[in-house]
Protein backbone atom coordinates (compact mmCIF):
# COMPACT_ATOMS: atom_id res chain seq x y z
CA UNK A 1 0.00 0.00 0.00
CA UNK A 2 1.62 3.26 -0.69
CA UNK A 3 0.40 6.57 1.02
CA UNK A 4 0.06 9.85 -2.03
CA UNK A 5 0.27 13.23 -1.43
CA UNK A 6 -1.54 15.56 -4.35
CA UNK A 7 0.86 18.67 -4.16
CA UNK A 8 -1.67 21.00 -6.17
CA UNK A 9 -0.60 24.90 -6.21
CA UNK A 10 -2.77 26.91 -8.29
CA UNK A 11 -4.78 30.11 -8.46
CA UNK A 12 -7.46 30.55 -5.16
CA UNK A 13 -9.78 29.97 -7.72
CA UNK A 14 -9.49 26.87 -8.71
CA UNK A 15 -7.21 25.04 -5.82
CA UNK A 16 -8.16 21.31 -4.69
CA UNK A 17 -10.06 21.35 -1.85
CA UNK A 18 -9.77 18.96 1.06
CA UNK A 19 -11.95 15.71 1.55
CA UNK A 20 -14.64 17.51 3.19
CA UNK A 21 -13.72 20.85 3.49
CA UNK A 22 -12.73 23.96 1.02
CA UNK A 23 -9.27 25.46 1.70
CA UNK A 24 -11.33 28.76 0.39
CA UNK A 25 -13.71 27.78 3.44
CA UNK A 26 -11.90 29.48 5.92
CA UNK A 27 -12.93 29.90 9.82
CA UNK A 28 -14.33 32.89 10.93
CA UNK A 29 -12.71 36.18 10.54
CA UNK A 30 -10.49 34.78 7.71
CA UNK A 31 -9.24 36.34 4.57
CA UNK A 32 -8.65 35.07 1.21
CA UNK A 33 -5.07 35.67 0.16
CA UNK A 34 -4.58 37.40 -3.05
CA UNK A 35 -4.49 35.19 -6.06
CA UNK A 36 -1.56 33.28 -7.29
CA UNK A 37 0.23 34.79 -10.66
CA UNK A 38 2.06 31.78 -11.72
CA UNK A 39 -0.33 28.77 -11.74
CA UNK A 40 1.40 25.46 -11.29
CA UNK A 41 0.97 22.03 -10.03
CA UNK A 42 2.61 18.86 -9.58
CA UNK A 43 2.19 15.59 -8.12
CA UNK A 44 4.36 13.54 -6.15
CA UNK A 45 4.12 10.20 -4.86
CA UNK A 46 4.92 9.04 -0.97
CA UNK A 47 5.11 5.87 -0.08
CA UNK A 48 3.42 4.84 3.64
CA UNK A 49 7.24 3.41 4.73
CA UNK A 50 7.94 5.38 7.67
CA UNK A 51 11.78 4.97 8.51
CA UNK A 52 13.53 5.34 11.75
CA UNK A 53 15.16 8.25 12.06
CA UNK A 54 16.61 10.24 8.94
CA UNK A 55 17.58 13.38 7.49
CA UNK A 56 16.86 11.74 3.69
CA UNK A 57 14.23 12.16 2.18
CA UNK A 58 11.79 8.40 1.94
CA UNK A 59 10.38 8.58 -1.56
CA UNK A 60 9.59 12.31 -2.35
CA UNK A 61 10.82 15.67 -2.33
CA UNK A 62 9.07 16.90 0.04
CA UNK A 63 9.74 14.50 2.61
CA UNK A 64 12.88 15.07 5.05
CA UNK A 65 13.00 12.97 7.78
CA UNK A 66 10.55 10.52 9.45
CA UNK A 67 10.31 8.20 12.36
CA UNK A 68 7.22 5.84 13.68
CA UNK A 69 5.41 7.34 16.81
CA UNK A 70 5.28 5.28 19.94
CA UNK A 71 1.53 5.51 19.84
CA UNK A 72 0.21 5.38 23.69
CA UNK A 73 -1.41 7.26 26.19
CA UNK A 74 0.44 7.89 29.11
CA UNK A 75 1.59 10.36 31.33
CA UNK A 76 3.94 12.92 30.45
CA UNK A 77 7.69 12.03 30.84
CA UNK A 78 11.35 13.30 30.17
CA UNK A 79 14.91 12.50 30.61
CA UNK A 80 17.18 14.61 31.27
CA UNK A 81 20.16 14.03 28.19
CA UNK A 82 21.90 17.61 29.47
CA UNK A 83 24.99 15.50 30.04
CA UNK A 84 25.15 12.84 27.39
CA UNK A 85 23.85 15.80 24.54
CA UNK A 86 27.53 17.42 25.79
CA UNK A 87 25.71 20.93 27.27
CA UNK A 88 27.30 20.87 30.67
CA UNK A 89 30.84 22.70 29.79
CA UNK A 90 29.52 24.88 27.77
CA UNK A 91 27.46 26.37 29.55
CA UNK A 92 29.45 26.10 32.71
CA UNK A 93 29.40 30.05 34.21
CA UNK A 94 26.32 31.59 32.25
CA UNK A 95 23.74 33.87 33.69
CA UNK A 96 21.50 32.61 31.47
CA UNK A 97 18.95 34.79 29.70
CA UNK A 98 18.33 34.17 25.91
CA UNK A 99 18.30 30.69 23.90
CA UNK A 100 17.14 29.70 20.19
CA UNK A 101 16.43 26.71 18.57
CA UNK A 102 17.68 27.06 14.70
CA UNK A 103 19.24 25.87 12.09
CA UNK A 104 23.00 27.36 10.92
CA UNK A 105 24.40 24.91 8.77
CA UNK A 106 21.10 23.79 7.21
CA UNK A 107 20.65 19.93 8.25
CA UNK A 108 17.48 18.42 9.91
CA UNK A 109 18.99 19.10 13.48
CA UNK A 110 18.48 22.04 15.78
CA UNK A 111 21.29 23.83 16.83
CA UNK A 112 20.88 26.18 19.38
CA UNK A 113 22.30 29.62 20.71
CA UNK A 114 22.64 30.54 24.32
CA UNK A 115 22.71 34.15 25.41
CA UNK A 116 24.26 35.30 28.84
CA UNK A 117 23.78 38.37 31.05
CA UNK A 118 27.22 38.77 31.53
CA UNK A 119 26.74 41.64 34.34
CA UNK A 120 28.21 39.97 37.75
CA UNK A 121 31.43 40.19 38.97
CA UNK A 122 33.94 37.45 37.58
CA UNK A 123 34.41 35.45 41.38
CA UNK A 124 30.25 34.78 41.00
CA UNK A 125 31.20 32.60 38.42
CA UNK A 126 33.56 30.60 40.46
CA UNK A 127 30.83 28.00 41.99
CA UNK A 128 30.50 26.18 39.00
CA UNK A 129 34.31 26.34 38.89
CA UNK A 130 34.57 28.81 36.15
CA UNK A 131 37.29 30.80 35.03
CA UNK A 132 34.83 34.02 34.41
CA UNK A 133 31.55 34.74 32.58
CA UNK A 134 31.16 32.35 29.66
CA UNK A 135 30.13 34.15 26.66
CA UNK A 136 27.06 33.36 24.09
CA UNK A 137 27.57 30.00 22.76
CA UNK A 138 26.75 28.78 19.11
CA UNK A 139 26.17 25.13 19.34
CA UNK A 140 25.38 22.68 16.03
CA UNK A 141 22.94 19.94 16.96
CA UNK A 142 23.15 16.51 16.19
CA UNK A 143 23.56 12.84 18.21
CA UNK A 144 25.15 15.56 20.54
CA UNK A 145 25.60 19.50 20.65
CA UNK A 146 29.10 20.61 19.57
CA UNK A 147 30.23 24.07 20.03
CA UNK A 148 31.42 26.03 17.41
CA UNK A 149 33.35 29.34 16.87
CA UNK A 150 30.89 32.46 17.39
CA UNK A 151 32.24 35.65 15.89
CA UNK A 152 30.25 37.55 18.76
CA UNK A 153 31.14 39.55 22.19
CA UNK A 154 30.14 39.19 25.35
CA UNK A 155 26.78 41.10 26.66
CA UNK A 156 23.60 41.22 28.58
CA UNK A 157 21.94 38.92 25.47
CA UNK A 158 18.46 39.03 26.07
CA UNK A 159 16.92 37.39 23.53
CA UNK A 160 17.57 35.62 20.17
CA UNK A 161 16.00 34.35 17.11
CA UNK A 162 17.00 32.76 14.01
CA UNK A 163 15.52 33.70 10.55
CA UNK A 164 16.57 33.92 6.81
CA UNK A 165 16.98 37.96 6.80
CA UNK A 166 18.54 37.88 3.19
CA UNK A 167 16.25 35.34 1.29
CA UNK A 168 19.46 33.43 0.65
CA UNK A 169 18.25 29.98 2.23
CA UNK A 170 20.60 30.29 5.49
CA UNK A 171 19.29 30.77 8.31
CA UNK A 172 20.70 34.39 9.83
CA UNK A 173 20.90 35.08 13.54
CA UNK A 174 19.14 37.80 15.59
CA UNK A 175 20.86 38.62 19.14
CA UNK A 176 19.35 41.29 21.13
CA UNK A 177 21.43 42.81 24.41
CA UNK A 178 19.83 45.34 27.22
CA UNK A 179 22.69 47.41 26.74
CA UNK A 180 23.82 48.88 30.37
CA UNK A 181 27.42 48.32 28.94
CA UNK A 182 27.95 50.27 25.52
CA UNK A 183 27.65 46.24 24.20
CA UNK A 184 25.54 46.55 20.87
CA UNK A 185 22.67 44.46 19.38
CA UNK A 186 24.00 42.62 16.77
CA UNK A 187 22.50 40.85 13.21
CA UNK A 188 24.75 37.69 11.99
CA UNK A 189 25.06 36.98 8.49
CA UNK A 190 25.25 33.19 7.88
CA UNK A 191 26.88 32.55 4.86
CA UNK A 192 27.24 28.48 4.41
CA UNK A 193 27.84 28.11 7.29
CA UNK A 194 30.13 30.97 7.84
CA UNK A 195 29.23 33.49 10.36
CA UNK A 196 29.61 37.43 10.00
CA UNK A 197 28.47 40.03 12.51
CA UNK A 198 27.18 42.48 9.84
CA UNK A 199 24.76 45.48 11.64
CA UNK A 200 24.02 46.65 14.84
CA UNK A 201 20.54 47.97 14.25
CA UNK A 202 20.10 49.45 17.37
CA UNK A 203 20.95 52.71 19.18
CA UNK A 204 23.29 52.22 22.33
CA UNK A 205 21.63 51.85 25.36
CA UNK A 206 18.74 50.45 24.03
CA UNK A 207 17.14 47.55 26.72
CA UNK A 208 16.30 45.19 24.38
CA UNK A 209 14.21 41.69 25.33
CA UNK A 210 12.61 39.38 22.84
CA UNK A 211 12.46 40.11 19.20
CA UNK A 212 9.51 39.86 17.32
CA UNK A 213 10.56 38.92 13.69
CA UNK A 214 7.72 38.58 10.32
CA UNK A 215 7.14 40.41 7.12
CA UNK A 216 5.07 43.38 8.62
CA UNK A 217 4.47 44.88 4.62
CA UNK A 218 4.74 42.18 2.02
CA UNK A 219 8.15 43.27 0.76
CA UNK A 220 9.00 39.44 1.15
CA UNK A 221 12.03 40.37 3.67
CA UNK A 222 11.78 39.72 7.40
CA UNK A 223 11.67 42.63 9.62
CA UNK A 224 12.40 43.34 12.89
CA UNK A 225 10.32 44.53 16.18
CA UNK A 226 12.47 44.49 19.11
CA UNK A 227 10.39 45.07 22.66
CA UNK A 228 12.17 47.40 24.98
CA UNK A 229 11.51 47.25 28.94
CA UNK A 230 10.09 49.73 30.99
CA UNK A 231 13.45 50.98 32.14
CA UNK A 232 14.26 52.20 29.00
CA UNK A 233 13.76 55.83 27.38
CA UNK A 234 11.55 55.33 24.02
CA UNK A 235 10.02 51.86 24.20
CA UNK A 236 9.98 49.01 21.55
CA UNK A 237 11.91 49.60 17.94
CA UNK A 238 10.45 48.47 14.40
CA UNK A 239 12.72 47.76 11.94
CA UNK A 240 12.13 47.63 8.58
CA UNK A 241 14.59 45.21 6.26
CA UNK A 242 16.07 47.54 3.40
CA UNK A 243 17.84 44.37 1.83
CA UNK A 244 21.81 43.83 1.95
CA UNK A 245 21.12 43.28 5.99
CA UNK A 246 20.38 47.51 6.19
CA UNK A 247 17.77 47.67 8.29
CA UNK A 248 15.59 51.15 8.89
CA UNK A 249 13.91 52.55 12.02
CA UNK A 250 10.70 52.89 10.67
CA UNK A 251 9.00 53.28 14.45
CA UNK A 252 7.69 56.89 13.83
CA UNK A 253 4.36 57.53 12.57
CA UNK A 254 3.83 53.51 12.83
CA UNK A 255 1.56 53.63 15.67
CA UNK A 256 4.25 52.07 17.77
CA UNK A 257 5.56 54.90 19.64
CA UNK A 258 6.02 54.73 23.42
CA UNK A 259 5.42 51.02 23.78
CA UNK A 260 7.01 49.34 26.30
CA UNK A 261 6.92 45.34 26.96
CA UNK A 262 9.44 42.62 28.15
CA UNK A 263 7.64 40.26 25.27
CA UNK A 264 6.39 40.56 21.82
CA UNK A 265 5.67 38.22 18.86
CA UNK A 266 3.87 38.49 15.55
CA UNK A 267 0.70 36.49 14.36
CA UNK A 268 -2.18 37.39 12.01
CA UNK A 269 -4.67 36.91 14.70
CA UNK A 270 -7.69 38.44 12.68
CA UNK A 271 -6.64 36.58 9.51
CA UNK A 272 -6.90 39.43 7.48
CA UNK A 273 -3.52 38.67 5.68
CA UNK A 274 -1.81 41.61 7.43
CA UNK A 275 0.91 39.95 10.74
CA UNK A 276 -0.30 41.40 13.73
CA UNK A 277 2.25 42.69 16.55
CA UNK A 278 1.56 41.15 20.40
CA UNK A 279 3.32 42.35 23.32
CA UNK A 280 2.93 40.76 26.85
CA UNK A 281 0.21 43.96 27.45
CA UNK A 282 -1.41 44.37 24.65
CA UNK A 283 -2.01 43.71 20.48
CA UNK A 284 -1.58 46.34 17.60
CA UNK A 285 -3.58 45.21 14.24
CA UNK A 286 -1.41 45.60 11.38
CA UNK A 287 -2.16 47.27 7.92
CA UNK A 288 0.06 45.55 5.78
CA UNK A 289 2.22 48.57 5.57
CA UNK A 290 4.25 49.07 8.44
CA UNK A 291 1.81 51.04 10.38
CA UNK A 292 -0.84 49.85 13.46
CA UNK A 293 -3.87 50.00 15.37
CA UNK A 294 -4.12 49.35 18.87
CA UNK A 295 -6.86 47.03 19.62
CA UNK A 296 -9.99 48.82 21.67
CA UNK A 297 -10.64 47.94 25.12
CA UNK A 298 -12.50 44.44 23.83
CA UNK A 299 -9.48 43.34 22.27
CA UNK A 300 -6.36 41.56 24.32
CA UNK A 301 -4.96 44.37 27.07
CA UNK A 302 -3.58 43.61 30.22
CA UNK A 303 -4.90 44.11 33.41
CA UNK A 304 -2.65 44.90 36.13
CA UNK A 305 -3.41 42.87 39.61
CA UNK A 306 -0.96 44.07 41.68
CA UNK A 307 2.17 46.36 41.64
CA UNK A 308 4.12 43.97 41.23
CA UNK A 309 2.39 42.06 38.13
CA UNK A 310 5.14 41.80 35.67
CA UNK A 311 3.80 40.31 32.21
CA UNK A 312 6.64 38.77 30.38
CA UNK A 313 6.48 36.22 27.74
CA UNK A 314 3.63 35.90 25.37
CA UNK A 315 2.59 33.32 23.08
CA UNK A 316 0.28 32.72 20.21
CA UNK A 317 -1.39 29.75 19.14
CA UNK A 318 -5.03 27.96 18.58
CA UNK A 319 -5.42 26.01 21.99
CA UNK A 320 -9.40 25.46 21.00
CA UNK A 321 -9.23 24.25 17.50
CA UNK A 322 -11.41 26.90 16.03
CA UNK A 323 -9.06 28.18 13.27
CA UNK A 324 -8.19 31.46 15.55
CA UNK A 325 -5.12 32.05 17.35
CA UNK A 326 -5.38 32.74 20.85
CA UNK A 327 -3.06 34.74 23.30
CA UNK A 328 -1.03 33.41 26.34
CA UNK A 329 1.21 35.81 28.90
CA UNK A 330 3.62 34.64 32.00
CA UNK A 331 4.86 36.68 34.18
CA UNK A 332 7.27 37.23 36.88
CA UNK A 333 5.11 38.71 39.98
CA UNK A 334 8.88 39.65 41.43
CA UNK A 335 7.99 40.07 45.23
CA UNK A 336 4.48 38.53 45.43
CA UNK A 337 6.61 35.62 44.99
CA UNK A 338 8.51 36.02 47.67
CA UNK A 339 5.36 36.35 49.79
CA UNK A 340 4.03 32.78 49.03
CA UNK A 341 1.63 34.50 46.50
CA UNK A 342 0.90 32.25 43.47
CA UNK A 343 1.41 33.42 39.29
CA UNK A 344 -1.08 33.21 37.09
CA UNK A 345 -0.31 31.74 33.28
CA UNK A 346 -3.42 33.96 31.56
CA UNK A 347 -5.18 32.70 29.04
CA UNK A 348 -7.24 35.28 26.66
CA UNK A 349 -9.54 33.41 23.85
CA UNK A 350 -9.73 34.90 20.46
CA UNK A 351 -13.57 35.95 19.73
CA UNK A 352 -12.99 37.05 16.01
CA UNK A 353 -13.68 40.60 15.07
CA UNK A 354 -10.62 41.72 16.96
CA UNK A 355 -12.02 40.90 20.32
CA UNK A 356 -10.33 38.58 22.99
CA UNK A 357 -11.56 37.39 26.33
CA UNK A 358 -9.52 36.48 29.01
CA UNK A 359 -10.54 32.40 30.05
CA UNK A 360 -7.80 31.55 32.62
CA UNK A 361 -10.05 30.19 35.16
CA UNK A 362 -12.70 28.55 33.10
CA UNK A 363 -10.27 26.57 31.55
CA UNK A 364 -8.68 25.48 34.47
CA UNK A 365 -5.48 27.34 34.62
CA UNK A 366 -5.11 27.82 38.56
CA UNK A 367 -2.47 30.04 39.54
CA UNK A 368 1.01 28.29 39.75
CA UNK A 369 3.55 28.75 42.80
CA UNK A 370 6.11 29.46 40.58
CA UNK A 371 8.25 32.04 38.33
CA UNK A 372 6.49 31.94 34.81
CA UNK A 373 8.09 34.34 32.25
CA UNK A 374 8.12 32.27 29.72
CA UNK A 375 5.16 30.42 27.93
CA UNK A 376 4.54 28.84 24.94
CA UNK A 377 1.98 26.60 23.20
CA UNK A 378 3.70 23.30 22.34
CA UNK A 379 1.37 19.71 21.27
CA UNK A 380 3.79 17.72 24.28
CA UNK A 381 1.78 14.39 23.73
CA UNK A 382 0.87 14.72 20.64
CA UNK A 383 -2.72 14.32 20.86
CA UNK A 384 -3.87 17.37 18.50
CA UNK A 385 -4.65 19.94 21.33
CA UNK A 386 -2.10 22.67 22.31
CA UNK A 387 -0.41 22.22 25.76
CA UNK A 388 1.40 24.99 27.63
CA UNK A 389 4.81 24.72 28.41
CA UNK A 390 5.89 27.39 31.41
CA UNK A 391 9.63 28.15 32.60
CA UNK A 392 9.45 26.47 36.25
CA UNK A 393 9.97 22.94 36.83
CA UNK A 394 8.42 19.81 38.37
CA UNK A 395 9.48 17.52 41.57
CA UNK A 396 12.44 19.64 41.97
CA UNK A 397 13.67 20.21 38.44
CA UNK A 398 13.24 16.70 37.31
CA UNK A 399 10.91 18.20 34.18
CA UNK A 400 9.28 21.37 33.06
CA UNK A 401 5.89 22.38 33.76
CA UNK A 402 3.24 21.04 31.29
CA UNK A 403 -0.43 21.52 31.60
CA UNK A 404 -1.85 19.02 28.85
CA UNK A 405 -4.70 20.57 27.06
CA UNK A 406 -7.72 17.94 27.49
CA UNK A 407 -9.84 19.20 24.82
CA UNK A 408 -9.77 22.83 25.73
CA UNK A 409 -9.43 22.53 29.53
CA UNK A 410 -6.34 22.10 30.80
CA UNK A 411 -4.17 19.64 34.06
CA UNK A 412 -1.92 20.68 35.97
CA UNK A 413 0.16 18.16 36.67
CA UNK A 414 1.48 16.66 40.27
CA UNK A 415 4.08 18.02 42.23
CA UNK A 416 4.53 21.06 41.09
CA UNK A 417 7.50 22.92 42.29
CA UNK A 418 9.84 25.52 41.26
CA UNK A 419 13.69 24.69 42.20
CA UNK A 420 15.30 25.92 39.22
CA UNK A 421 14.37 29.77 37.71
CA UNK A 422 14.29 29.16 34.16
CA UNK A 423 13.82 32.45 32.33
CA UNK A 424 13.22 30.83 28.88
CA UNK A 425 12.05 27.18 28.18
CA UNK A 426 12.54 26.76 23.65
CA UNK A 427 11.22 24.08 22.80
CA UNK A 428 12.37 22.07 19.09
CA UNK A 429 12.87 17.72 18.24
CA UNK A 430 16.17 17.96 18.56
CA UNK A 431 16.32 13.83 18.21
CA UNK A 432 14.42 13.65 15.42
CA UNK A 433 11.68 11.59 16.93
CA UNK A 434 8.29 13.09 15.94
CA UNK A 435 8.32 14.33 20.01
CA UNK A 436 8.90 17.98 21.06
CA UNK A 437 12.06 18.01 23.66
CA UNK A 438 12.56 21.68 26.26
CA UNK A 439 15.79 23.23 26.89
CA UNK A 440 15.46 25.03 30.39
CA UNK A 441 17.51 28.24 30.48
CA UNK A 442 19.30 28.18 33.60
CA UNK A 443 19.65 31.89 35.10
CA UNK A 444 21.56 30.99 38.21
CA UNK A 445 25.02 29.83 37.13
CA UNK A 446 25.29 27.89 40.27
CA UNK A 447 22.81 25.49 38.31
CA UNK A 448 23.01 24.10 34.67
CA UNK A 449 20.29 24.86 31.78
CA UNK A 450 18.48 21.28 31.36
CA UNK A 451 17.89 19.58 28.03
CA UNK A 452 15.05 17.50 28.42
CA UNK A 453 14.29 14.83 26.04
CA UNK A 454 10.42 14.23 25.49
CA UNK A 455 9.85 10.48 26.15
CA UNK A 456 5.39 10.46 25.71
CA UNK A 457 3.93 7.65 24.41
CA UNK A 458 1.32 9.90 22.37
CA UNK A 459 -0.09 10.12 19.03
CA UNK A 460 1.10 10.48 15.69
CA UNK A 461 2.66 13.63 14.58
CA UNK A 462 3.14 16.19 10.80
CA UNK A 463 6.21 18.93 11.21
CA UNK A 464 5.68 21.33 8.24
CA UNK A 465 8.06 23.96 7.19
CA UNK A 466 8.10 26.20 3.55
CA UNK A 467 11.20 26.74 2.14
CA UNK A 468 9.99 30.10 0.32
CA UNK A 469 11.98 33.73 0.50
CA UNK A 470 11.01 34.10 3.95
CA UNK A 471 12.32 30.72 5.13
CA UNK A 472 8.37 30.04 5.78
CA UNK A 473 7.86 32.90 8.29
CA UNK A 474 4.23 34.26 8.59
CA UNK A 475 2.99 30.79 6.74
CA UNK A 476 -0.02 29.67 7.87
CA UNK A 477 -0.45 25.76 7.83
CA UNK A 478 -3.88 23.96 8.62
CA UNK A 479 -4.22 20.07 9.00
CA UNK A 480 -7.55 18.48 7.89
CA UNK A 481 -9.00 15.54 9.08
CA UNK A 482 -10.61 12.48 6.52
CA UNK A 483 -14.07 14.44 7.31
CA UNK A 484 -12.74 17.80 6.53
CA UNK A 485 -12.65 18.61 10.03
CA UNK A 486 -9.80 21.28 11.11
CA UNK A 487 -7.02 19.20 13.39
CA UNK A 488 -4.90 22.27 13.82
CA UNK A 489 -3.81 25.74 12.97
CA UNK A 490 -0.69 27.09 12.74
CA UNK A 491 1.45 30.35 12.37
CA UNK A 492 5.17 29.79 11.61
CA UNK A 493 6.70 32.31 13.28
CA UNK A 494 10.67 31.99 15.24
CA UNK A 495 9.78 34.36 18.76
CA UNK A 496 8.75 32.18 21.56
CA UNK A 497 7.84 33.34 24.49
CA UNK A 498 10.41 34.98 26.78
CA UNK A 499 13.99 35.88 25.17
CA UNK A 500 13.84 32.80 23.27
CA UNK A 501 13.59 31.82 20.15
CA UNK A 502 12.13 28.14 18.17
CA UNK A 503 12.58 26.67 14.77
CA UNK A 504 10.36 27.92 11.64
CA UNK A 505 8.61 24.78 11.43
CA UNK A 506 4.60 24.05 12.36
CA UNK A 507 4.19 20.60 14.59
CA UNK A 508 1.03 19.00 14.80
CA UNK A 509 -0.14 16.00 17.12
CA UNK A 510 -2.13 14.13 15.19
CA UNK A 511 -3.73 11.17 17.99
CA UNK A 512 -4.70 8.13 16.19
CA UNK A 513 -5.05 10.02 12.58
CA UNK A 514 -3.45 8.37 10.08
CA UNK A 515 -3.83 10.94 6.72
CA UNK A 516 -4.51 14.20 6.71
CA UNK A 517 -4.76 17.01 4.34
CA UNK A 518 -2.19 20.03 4.45
CA UNK A 519 -3.29 23.36 3.76
CA UNK A 520 -0.62 26.02 3.25
CA UNK A 521 -0.72 29.64 2.94
CA UNK A 522 2.49 31.35 2.48
CA UNK A 523 2.97 34.92 3.32
CA UNK A 524 3.35 36.09 -0.30
CA UNK A 525 -0.44 34.49 -0.59
CA UNK A 526 0.11 31.94 -2.51
CA UNK A 527 -2.21 28.44 -1.61
CA UNK A 528 -1.12 24.77 -1.32
CA UNK A 529 -2.93 21.79 -0.87
CA UNK A 530 -1.20 18.43 -0.05
CA UNK A 531 -4.28 15.31 0.08
CA UNK A 532 -4.00 12.46 1.82
CA UNK A 533 -0.52 12.92 3.42
CA UNK A 534 1.08 10.32 5.63
CA UNK A 535 1.21 10.62 9.16
CA UNK A 536 4.82 10.73 11.56
CA UNK A 537 6.89 12.53 8.79
CA UNK A 538 8.59 16.41 8.19
CA UNK A 539 7.79 17.65 5.10
CA UNK A 540 8.74 21.13 3.45
CA UNK A 541 7.50 22.54 0.40
CA UNK A 542 7.95 22.67 -2.36
CA UNK A 543 10.65 20.25 -1.89
CA UNK A 544 13.29 19.22 0.76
Amino acid sequence: MRRTVAFVCIALASCVAPQGASPETSPPNSATPPSSSTPESTVTSVPETRPTNSTEPAGSDLVCWSSPAEVGDGPVSFEDVTESYGLVDPLTGMYGHAAAFGSVNGDAYPDLVVGTFSDRPVDEYAVRGADGPSPDRLLVGGETYTPVDFPVTMGRTSGAAFADLDGDGDSDLILVRNDRDGVPSVIVENRDGNLEVRAEPLPPGFLARTPAVVDFDGDLLPDIYVAEDRYGDAGGILLHNQGGFVFRDVTAGSGLEGVFSLGATAADLDRDGNPDLVTSESVWFGNGDLTFEEGTPEGFSWEQIGPDDDPAGVAVGDFDNDGLADILVGQHYRSIVEEGARVPVRLFRNLGNREFREVTAEVGLDPLPTLAPHVEFADMNNDGWLDIVASGSVDDGAAPIVLLNRAGTFELPAGLGSPHYWVGAPIADVDLDGRLDVFGLEWEPSLPSRLFRNTTAGGHWLEVSVADPLGGIGSVVEVFGPGGNLLGHREIGVASGYSSGKPAAAHFGLGGVDAVTVVITTRAGRRITLEDVGVDVHLRWPKC
